[in-house]
């Protein structure tokens, strides 16, 4: 959700043909690049940017030997410089590398006047870590889903904002030997009750989660039988009193919080790492705000 009093800020450069829908949503934009600053300048409006540069990422930023003259550039057009920022390539792996890059930052900006500007350059693991600058915004990601960064040891334990529930839709009994899901991934080790609910790789939840992955039903772990299929997951609810339309949690806590399956055990399950299993959650999944 945005809100009217909210900014919102584009980390990359956009394409041409996309700034009249910037222009019309006041949406920020981050600059780095001399051919897209002239671009800007050239149109006569009055965009507002951050001007980003580059400490050690080597992804996008604008070199700290050039960053004056882009600075000089902006101040002197009609664009409204409103920022400056960059970005950690091991904040999450090592502190003395993210050091030498806020000290480089610091350098490339310290002969200029930034009093009233924006300065951002913590993500997630910096803000976390709690190292010494002085900044006056920061990009949190990952942290702003209450997900705590496996590397990074912090004192306060973050919260989860988001749990992924659904509902038994079938149940079947199937028989020892019998196989289950797409190829045939899994023969049954015993006489069985499988459930299926209705999520799948469509949704954002990982193709790989099979063998290692779990849902949970009534307050017990349930394996998953077979691949994950596009819309569908199959599970083994045998030693589960259940019945159709059960609450199925895929993320979050048990009914009776007990239990728990986080984006870390999704992640493990997959050989992948949390952001990608945040960010590949799909639309189709249905977003209800609880208090």
């Amino acid at each position: 959700k945005v809100y009217e009093e909210s900014r919102v800020l584009l980390l990359a450069e956009p394409s041409k043909i996309q700034l009249e829908n910037i222009k019309e949503n006041k949406i920020d934009l981050t600059v780095y690049n001399e051919s897209f600053i002239d671009t800007l300048i050239e149109t006569g409006d009055e965009y507002s940017v951050h001007l980003k540069i580059d400490t050690g990422m080597h992804r996008l930023g604008c070199s700290p030997e050039k960053f004056y003259d882009l600075y000089k550039e902006i101040v002197d057009s009609d664009l409204n410089l409103i920022g400056i920022c960059t970005h950690f390539p091991m904040a999450d792996t090592d502190e003395t590398e993210t050091k030498k890059s806020i000290e480089l930052f610091e350098k490339t900006i310290s002969d200029i006047d930034s009093t009233n500007m924006l300065l951002h350059v913590d993500n997630s693991a910096s803000t976390l870590y709690k190292l010494d600058n002085s900044f006056n915004m920061a990009r949190v990601g990952i942290a702003a889903y209450g997900v705590q960064i496996t590397a990074v040891e912090n004192e306060n334990e973050l919260i989860p904002t988001m749990e992924i529930k659904t509902r038994i839709s079938n149940l079947q009994a199937r028989k020892k030997g019998e196989a289950v899901s797409y190829g045939k991934a899994q023969r049954l080790s015993r006489d069985s009750i499988i459930a299926t609910a209705p999520i799948g790789y469509g949704d954002g939840y990982p193709w790989n989660s099979f063998p290692d992955g779990k849902v949970i039903v009534n307050n017990q772990f349930c394996n998953l039988i077979g691949r994950v299929t596009m819309d569908q997951i199959l599970f083994d609810v045998t030693d589960v009193n259940v019945q159709i339309n059960d609450e199925v949690t895929v993320l979050g806590n048990s009914i009776d919080g007990k239990l728990n399956i986080s984006v870390s055990d999704i992640a493990q399950w997959n050989k992948t790492i949390e952001w990608e299993i945040l960010t590949n959650m799909s639309k189709r999944l249905e977003r209800v705000e609880v208090e």
